[in-house]
């Protein structure tokens, strides 16, 4: 048995799907097949029925899924052993972020002997990275219709959200943009906007303003132009193009070295709570608690 393997069936079993499962996986379909297939028939038991909606776990395959997470958080654990074991290590998890960029920019400044390993990636992989020990802690923005669902799914992963406030989500927008002197932009107009979006990501902001469009334009959908977790491709896209990205609505003396602007997202229901995930009952390093409050004076309206 290969960790690739137990990879491939974590990601099915999460995904329900061979096809999202590749996606995720960046890989094809008839791989992430032919990999589960050579486990099942290593195991010598079903680990999947194939249904009309996808797949669904046999009880086998249930009864052997948290060993196969253990599993793979142990191996994680061992390879990141020779960083865990540096005493001045800090090691983070967060969306593609300019704030987040200059904040460790700011730690390393201060700190000039600490090792930052700094990861990014969609909620989903953010949680995964704090629940396997891969980093200290994750930060993440959750909209406020997701938020109760956030919390569920996460402490089935023996994890916990620390709120640290709450911002109005914003559209931010380049020169080449005909909003880009525009102070705030309605909900409504979202749907006639093409966006730079980051990868597949339930919890996401876009997702969550959707619903609230669709019902505000019948059935209308926002647009994406360009999916990336690039943060150097976001920029160049905003700077050189009319595309818009959508984010939180926070000012930071960082983003003013760029030609863009962020538009407030008018309505009750478009704001985020930004926050960090760790483990339960864990207790932060001092360069953790220093990242914290730096962020709890950005967030500050």
């Amino acid at each position: 048995m290969e960790l690739k393997q137990l990879e491939f069936f974590l990601a099915a079993s999460n995904c329900g799907s061979l096809s999202k499962a590749a996606a995720r996986l960046y890989t094809t379909q008839p791989n992430v097949s032919k990999v589960i297939g050579a486990l099942e028939k290593e195991l010598g038991s079903p680990l999947f029925e194939r249904t009309s909606r996808g797949l669904r776990l046999t009880p086998y395959g249930k009864s052997i899924y948290e060993y196969a997470e253990n599993i793979l958080k142990n191996a994680s654990l061992i390879t990141n052993m020779e960083l865990v074991e540096r005493r001045n290590t800090f090691n983070i998890s967060t969306y593609p972020s300019n704030m987040i960029s200059w904040l460790l920019v700011d730690l390393y400044q201060n700190n000039p002997d600490l090792i930052i390993e700094h990861h990014q990636g969609t909620v989903e992989e953010i949680t995964t990275h704090v629940a396997q020990g891969i980093v200290e802690l994750g930060i993440v923005y959750v909209s406020k219709k997701q938020l109760n669902a956030f919390r569920h799914i996460i402490s089935h992963k023996k994890l916990e959200f620390i709120e640290l406030g709450k911002r109005e989500a914003c559209i931010y927008v380049g020169p080449n943009s005909p909003l880009y002197f525009r102070e705030s932009i309605s909900v409504e107009e979202l749907s006639r906007l093409f966006f730079v979006r980051g990868l597949s990501d339930f919890f996401s902001m876009e997702h969550h303003l959707e619903q609230i469009s669709v019902g505000a334009v019948n059935a209308e959908k926002l647009h994406p132009a360009v999916y990336t977790n690039s943060e150097h491709l976001s920029i160049n896209l905003l700077l050189k193009t009319e595309l818009v990205q959508l984010g939180i609505d926070i000012s930071y003396p960082g983003y003013q070295q760029y030609d863009i602007k962020n538009l407030r997202v008018e309505g009750e229901d478009a704001y985020l709570t930004l926050g960090y995930v760790i483990e339960k009952d864990h207790v932060l390093t001092t360069t953790a608690k220093k990242l914290i409050e730096s962020l709890k004076l950005i967030v500050k309206p």
